[in-house]
This record gives C-alpha cells, sequence and structure tokens, in this order.
C-alpha cells in the first residue's frame, strides 16, 4: 500500500489519495499552483484622460462628462414619481371594482308597465281622491272659498301663507 509522496517517488497525476482526514480537495495529487487570471485591458477608445498628481504619484485619470444637467435630472424625477403615483391609484381603483355578477338576472325578471313617474301620478291621484272625500263628508272649506289654508299645506305654523292671500285678493 502506498503511504503518500515521497521526495525520491511521486505518484502518477491520475492517483488519488485514499488516507483519512484528508479534505477531499487535497486528495488530488496534482501540481498545487495559483491560477492567474488574464489582466483585462481598459476600453479607452472614445474617452478623454488626464494626468493628475495623486499623492506625488502621477496618475491618468478618466474625465467625467456631464451628460445630463442637475435640472434635467430632477425633471425626470418628478415625472417618473407622478407616473408611480398615477400607477398606485390605478391600481387602487382596479382593486375597489365590484366582484363580476356571477349570475345575471333576465332582461323580464322585474318588468315595468308605466315606471315611476305613472306609479307617482297614480298614488297622487288616489290620495286627492281620498282628501275630497273626507272633506265632503266634514264640510270643510278649501282656500278658494275663504276658509283656511289646505290640510296638506306645509307653512310651520306661521299662519296664513303671504301668496295665497294676495291670489283670493285678486
Amino acid at each position: 500500500e502506498f503511504a503518500g509522496p515521497t521526495l525520491s517517488h511521486a505518484p502518477p497525476p491520475s492517483y488519488r489519495a485514499r488516507a483519512r482526514g484528508v479534505p477531499r480537495r487535497c486528495r488530488q495529487l496534482a501540481a498545487m499552483v495559483k491560477r492567474k487570471r488574464h489582466s483585462k485591458k481598459v476600453d479607452m477608445s472614445g474617452k478623454t484622460f488626464k494626468f493628475e498628481k495623486k499623492r506625488g504619484k502621477m496618475v491618468l485619470t478618466e474625465l467625467q462628462e456631464i451628460i445630463k444637467t442637475t435640472k434635467e435630472l430632477e425633471a425626470e424625477i418628478r415625472t417618473l414619481k407622478d407616473a408611480k403615483r398615477e400607477a398606485t391609484k390605478s391600481k387602487g381603483r382596479r382593486r375597489r371594482q365590484p366582484a363580476p355578477i356571477a349570475e345575471r338576472k333576465a332582461l323580464d325578471d322585474r318588468p315595468l308597465d308605466a315606471g315611476t313617474r305613472m306609479d307617482r301620478k297614480g298614488r297622487l291621484a288616489a290620495k286627492a281622491a281620498k282628501k275630497r272625500g273626507a272633506r265632503g263628508l266634514e264640510g270643510e272649506k278649501t282656500v278658494g272659498e275663504g276658509g283656511e289654508r289646505e290640510a296638506g299645506h306645509r307653512g310651520g305654523g306661521r299662519g296664513e301663507d303671504p301668496r295665497q292671500r294676495l291670489l283670493r285678493q285678486r
């Protein structure tokens, strides 16, 4: 059995160490050399540079171009904030929408004969007939006959309506 590499004899690179307690990454007995990375060159095309002294050394620094002014940037930020606010409001409106009706009723579910206006007309006619019948039995006088106000008139208890008095005088 092989005990490990010695000074005189080195095992082939495909041999893996079988010793217990040795980490897996160290079991490969190939040469352990630090990998060299290629130093990438900076793309200097289309840029302007300037020599400056920093801490006593001459250094080449790139000149920064002002692409947008401060006012332009602030205006852009303002428009973006407005758009965000509008999007939030729109989302809120969409969330507040009522749920869709699962089962819709038929058009003739509750049919109408004439409508609210005609119903009101009928109710008022019935009320007027009822009033006329009650007055005829009691013998009350109406406004036109020189009596007091009509029973249904809302005056708030302040006496006679001045408009009615004027109509009577004519």
